[in-house]
């Protein structure tokens, strides 16, 4: 109710879209913004009956797709198909990473899935944890094309972390390239987002990764504006009771080059 009286121009869904063992409920929940809801799978949603159903209400060819809104590019991943280097999602994703960077007129990459490349601590079984395949693999990719924003799921529980370029050294530990804690100028690396926070049972966290810059555990969502003409990427994650939990932005400077 709290998107929705937001009236945003269009929703994220990041996966798990229902733990009922139908989509209907969740259908009939968001119908106000169902014509304006992207999804990516989760593992809870690869049950054939409910995989069909969601590729259907949304008119998905394919559970990994792009799309450009104004001078943003959106890239849906699935982390419940096979996307190591090679693979058919690799290949989409890397092929569509390369044209977008020479696109004139798209100032902003941001990239969405279900599962985790990094993550705090916390005490439910695998959103304890994250793969260390889609890190080792695709943060370097993002790196190399300059995506600005990802965001994750698969953890109930809000985090998100400062700026942050690949460590191949040891990837769990990646490399921070700005510890202000929300105002990123021209920053190298990208922000990652954690926001499984859309309705079941969230998970305690039991620390904090040096790499988070905030994090929350509590019900809401993260809303994210582009303003300024088109130069700031503003993120803040409102909980259920309307408090903003976190608050950052990105701003780029006009004659900053993509490709820098």
């Amino acid at each position: 109710q709290n998107i929705i009286d937001r009236d945003p121009e269009f929703v994220l869904a990041l996966g798990d879209l229902s733990y009922d063992s139908s989509s209907k409920c969740w259908f009939d929940i968001i119908s106000p913004i169902a014509n304006k809801t992207m999804i990516s799978i989760g593992n809870h949603d690869t049950d054939p009956t409910m995989l069909k159903e969601y590729m259907e209400f949304f008119g998905l060819k394919g559970q990994y797709y792009s799309f450009n809104y104004q001078n943003v590019h959106f890239i849906v991943m699935s982390t419940e198909l096979p996307y190591e280097d090679g693979s058919e999602q690799y290949n989409f994703v890397n092929n569509d990473l390369s044209k977008v960077s020479l696109n004139p007129n798209i100032d902003w990459i941001v990239v969405d899935y279900h599962s985790l490349a990094y993550t705090s601590p916390a005490n439910i079984g695998k959103g304890n944890s994250a793969e260390k395949e889609l890190r080792d693999i695709y943060h370097p990719l993002f790196m190399k094309f300059n995506v600005d924003l990802v965001l994750q799921a698969h953890n109930h529980n809000y985090q998100r972390t400062y700026p942050i370029i690949y460590n191949s050294n040891n990837s769990e530990t990646p490399i921070i390239t700005d510890t202000n804690n929300n105002n990123y100028h021209d920053p190298k690396g990208m922000i990652f987002g954690t926001v499984g926070t859309g309705g079941e049972s969230l998970y305690t966290l039991t620390g904090q990764a040096p790499y988070v810059a905030t994090q929350y555990v509590g019900f809401g969502f993260l809303n994210v504006d582009v303003i300024n003409d088109g130069t700031t990427l503003s993120g803040k994650f409102f909980a259920n009771d309307g408090t903003i939990k976190d608050q950052f932005t990105i701003t780029k400077s006009v004659n900053v080059s993509k490709n820098n």
